[in-house]
């Protein structure tokens, strides 16, 4: 794992997401964490009769639904999480680290390939309480249309914003500013940095959304053919997103507490809570919370410097300058958590919590939840976007080396593109597909006011 880390910080010219995602997780599992001491991988499994236990592990019975109720809905467009039925009780087998080395080497195998930690509990009553997590799909034919849904969905926002694209300038020429005019007067009520912070957020989930999904129609359909176990197959896993609801409930904290995806959380949390430990805080402080959150988003932002490539298309300034706006954008992240938090404990100090549960008080709460996210996106985006947007849009996958390759194979492609209501624009050259060409090349912009 060294020889790989240091060959793809060396072609990076910096580190890169793979190689230290997986140098803070062996720092988890071997500084953070005691795996042999407080782990326990909790596995549902049929009742029977006997009742006996294995060595290492204790039986729990559970009626449907029971010891769930704290966690929030999390499958996606639904509202509900639906879990597994069964005329039975549930039996779930908590199992700490095995003696015997035929169990242990199971047992060890899937505490590695088990980043999120579901089903594991771990000695951290805000995560073991959650635990075992509800599936997300009661059976494979929901899994398989919800992959359907995202795949489309996620290609249709592509599409669309990719055409959006075509016709601003900002995304074209590095000197246009993202406060500039939009090129469509309809939209002239819509603030530009919002609208053009709202195009790349959309590509940029629109692909993490596919991360999850499609590659996992695979293993669903070897455990269809009778090839793989029903705990190894992603149908029975958690969602890998929470429900959008809990934004609009909880603001920036609901986003990237319970609708992000969780992979990357249980090695960022983990120095902050060493040092919280360390310093003797309680758990509900908020200086105990604030070192945790500001722990977990430095080095997120730290990781995130990784998707930044060592020679970005079109950069007119050093890369480490775009590496650090895009780390930025992720320290600036507790800022907005934190006052949010400051905020629901004044209120509470003065309105009773059951107030903001149901009827106005809820409204109200989610109306000003909606406002706040949306404001502080468009802001925090500044900080990321601030460089010429298309320095740091590049540095994600986007439809522009597709056109690209489509044009050089075909140069009848190259035409004129229609926008309703625009002039025309037209699409990449066949030279953008030379990379090294395209670094420290400026595109004329191409879109005229309407």
């Amino acid at each position: 794992m060294t020889l790989a880390t240091v060959d793809a910080w060396w072609n990076m010219e910096g580190v890169d997401v793979i190689s230290v995602d997986a140098l803070l997780w062996a720092a988890y599992m071997l500084w953070f964490a005691d795996p042999w001491r407080d782990f326990r991988h909790v596995r549902r499994t049929t009742a029977t009769a006997g009742g006996g236990d294995d060595d290492g592990a204790e039986g729990i019975r559970q009626s449907q639904g029971a010891g769930m109720a704290e966690s929030k809905s999390l499958i996606e467009n639904s509202g509900t999480a639906p879990m597994l039925t069964d005329a039975a009780p549930n039996i779930f087998h908590e199992q700490r680290y095995p003696s015997p080395l035929a169990e242990r080497i199971p047992w060890v195998g899937t505490l590695l390939l088990s980043i999120c930690l579901n089903n594991w509990k771990i000695g951290q009553p805000s995560h073991d309480r959650l635990q075992p997590a509800p599936p997300a799909f009661s059976a494979r034919t929901p899994f398989i249309k919800q992959t359907l849904l995202s795949v489309l969905r996620g290609f249709l926002v592509l599409d669309l914003t990719r055409a959006y694209v075509s016709y601003d300038a900002y995304f074209i020429d590095p000197t246009v500013a993202i406060s500039s005019a939009l090129p469509f007067q309809q939209l002239a009520w819509i603030p530009p940095q919002l609208l053009r912070s709202a195009i790349i957020g959309a590509q940029a989930w629109a692909l993490i959304s596919q991360m999850f999904y499609l590659p996992c129609l695979f293993p669903v359909g070897l455990n269809a053919l009778g090839l793989l176990s029903n705990e190894w197959s992603p149908h029975t896993w958690p969602p890998y997103y929470g429900s959008p609801r809990t934004i609009f409930l909880d603001g920036v904290r609901g986003f990237w507490g319970d609708y992000w995806h969780r992979s990357m959380r249980a090695f960022s949390i983990a120095p902050g809570y060493a040092i919280a430990d360390m310093l003797g805080l309680r758990g509900g402080s908020l200086i105990r919370y604030a070192i945790i959150t500001t722990a977990a988003f430095g080095l997120s932002g730290f990781i995130h410097t990784g998707l930044v490539p060592p020679e970005p298309l079109h950069a007119t300034i050093p890369v480490n300058i775009i590496r650090l706006h895009v780390a930025a954008f992720f320290w600036l992240q507790p800022f907005a958590i934190l006052a949010e938090t400051v905020t629901v404990r004044l209120i509470q100090q003065v309105v009773p919590t059951n107030y903001w549960q149901s009827g106005v008080g809820l409204r109200l709460r989610m109306l000003a939840n909606t406002m706040f996210v949306i404001a502080w996106a468009a802001w925090a985006a500044l900080i990321k976007y601030s460089v010429p947007m298309q320095q740091t849009r590049n540095t994600m996958l986007t439809f522009d080396d597709c056109v690209s390759l489509v044009t050089a194979a075909h140069p009848e492609a190259e035409q004129m593109q229609q926008w309703p209501g625009r002039l025309p624009t037209k699409i990449l050259t066949p030279e953008s597909i030379d990379h090294k060409k395209r670094r420290n090349t400026v595109l004329p912009a191409k879109a005229e006011n309407a």
